[in-house]
This record gives structure tokens, C-alpha cells and sequence, in this order.
């Protein structure tokens, strides 16, 4: 089996075999199990960096700066124990690769690694993808991952926690926004501002809604909805369960913009829906 594989449905998105990638060219160092640490963890990255085909208008290479790395639960908390190490190396071994490679990034380096809740992560295995994304559009650091954020120089830098206003939720001065709504609840967004939705949990993190009343088909994180501009923004975590953005369905990992209200947004194929609507203040 090769160590990287692309997914058959989203080009972005590739399947990682930790024994192949470990052993590399060598098969007598390939072994059924081994213990995930971060140098595998930064091989990866650097694998998936590679397989990025996009350029600039000039024709120079880029590489994604967004990435997100589902782990089993063993794996998961193997890494944890190992944080401290990820976040003070990886950003320079990123750094070595793009001046290598002589590669252009977009913005700063996001790598998330994630418990998988989906079932999707066999053992021995772990799910990443990439995107590009701009710095005012990565979501707030949730103590349920480990977040490596790094600048444009080798130096690593973890990104403090973004604040989200209190307006954003019930008891909140009234703003211009959004109102999102659903049987048993609703939220408002402030203009500029980004929540996280999903099925009740703890510990939850900043700027993370509860979708009070949500059954298991409802993700802890599905999706994320940012209001600006008189429109919407919405996106679709990677390995969530399907959204449905007026009858149109949002790609894993992806997002849709909308300026027409109200909006009907569908959750895990009818499990649940939302109505977005617009804020004009008063």
C-alpha cells in the first residue's frame, strides 16, 4: 500500500498509511503497527505539501497552508503527550521544505490535528487535507485539537485563542448580523464575527454554538457560519456530516457564500434544519 494516497471524492484531501510512510523505499522497515510521533506527523504535512498542483500567475509553485490531520483516538493521544515538541519544530521543518522545494505559501501555517469522531480513520491510518486559507479566515483554536499556527519565519508561534463578542449569543447588545434559528434554540452573529455549531458538548470552545436538542447524526463541529458584508459564509468541517445550504450541498472541508435571506440550511440529511435570517439592528 503506498504511504499517500488521494482521495477518490475531494482532490484535496489523501489518506495516510503510517507504517508505508515510515518505512519509506526500505520494506524491511515496514511494520504493522508503529507509534506515531511528530517527525511522522511532519512527514505528512510535507507529503501532502508536495502533491499541491496549484500556481501563481506568474507560474511560481504554491503550497497549501491549511491543513488538517485526523487521528484515531490512540494516535490522537499519543500526539497530546508530544504537543510541546510539534509546536516548537514544525514550523522550521516547513520552512526548510518551502525554501527547498522553492515553493510560495499563502498565508501562515495552520495545521490542526483532530480526534476522529466519524469512524472514517482506520488504525494504522489518518485523513489529511489542505486548503488554502487567509489569515482572518482561520477559526478560533479549540482545546479539543492541537493547533500548531506558525508566522512566515522558522520561529514557532502558537496564536492565542480568538474572543468572540458577547453579542454573538443570547444576552448580547443588538447588532447588525445574523439571527440563526432551529427548533430548539437560535444565536446571533455580529457582523465581522465567526460561531462554530454543533451537537451539545464538553469542553466546548470560544465562539462554539450548542445546537440544543441535537442527536448523534449532528457533529460536535459540522460547521462554521461568518456574517459580513450584508451576506454569509458557510462551511463544512472536513469528515462532518452533510450540510445542505439551500438544497446545495457543501463539500467536505469546503464553504458557500449567500446573500439572500432567509436561508434554509439542512443538517446530516434532514436531521436537522436551520434558518438563517438578517439583522439590521434597532
Amino acid at each position: 500500500m503506498p504511504a499517500l494516497t488521494r482521495d477518490e471524492h475531494d482532490p484535496q484531501t489523501f489518506h495516510i498509511d503510517w507504517p508505508a510512510l515510515k518505512a519509506g523505499l526500505n520494506p524491511w522497515k515496514r511494520h504493522r503497527k508503529v507509534a506515531v510521533d511528530p517527525f511522522l506527523v511532519a512527514k505528512a504535512i510535507k507529503a501532502v505539501m508536495a502533491e499541491c498542483r496549484d500556481r501563481t500567475a506568474t507560474g511560481s509553485p504554491l503550497v497549501w497552508n491549511d491543513f488538517a490531520v485526523f487521528l484515531d483516538l490512540t494516535d490522537w493521544s499519543r500526539i497530546k503527550k508530544l504537543e510541546g515538541t510539534l509546536v516548537r519544530d514544525l514550523g522550521g521543518v516547513v520552512e526548510k521544505e518551502l525554501q527547498t522545494k522553492k515553493t510560495e505559501m499563502v498565508g501562515p501555517l495552520n495545521v490542526r490535528l483532530v480526534r476522529d469522531e466519524s469512524g472514517s480513520v482506520r488504525e494504522g491510518a489518518a485523513i489529511v487535507r489542505g486548503d488554502f486559507t487567509e489569515t482572518e479566515r482561520l477559526a478560533p483554536a479549540d482545546p479539543n485539537e492541537m493547533t500548531v499556527r506558525v508566522g512566515r519565519t522558522p520561529r514557532p508561534l502558537v496564536t492565542p485563542t480568538e474572543r468572540v463578542p458577547e453579542g454573538a449569543f443570547a444576552g448580547g447588545a443588538s447588532t447588525t448580523g445574523l439571527r440563526v434559528e432551529w427548533p430548539r434554540g437560535d444565536a446571533k452573529v455580529p457582523d465581522g464575527s465567526r460561531i462554530v455549531l454543533g451537537r451539545p458538548h464538553k469542553p466546548s470552545s470560544p465562539g462554539f454554538v450548542a445546537l440544543t436538542g441535537a442527536s448523534t447524526k449532528i457533529n460536535k463541529r459540522q460547521l462554521w457560519i461568518e456574517a459580513g458584508a450584508g451576506g454569509v459564509i458557510i462551511g463544512r468541517f472536513s469528515e462532518a456530516n452533510p450540510v445542505q445550504v439551500g438544497g446545495r450541498l457543501i463539500q467536505s472541508g469546503g464553504q458557500i457564500a449567500v446573500d439572500r435571506f432567509p436561508l434554509d440550511v439542512t443538517l446530516s440529511n434532514g436531521e436537522m434544519s436551520l434558518t438563517i435570517h438578517r439583522v439590521d439592528g434597532h
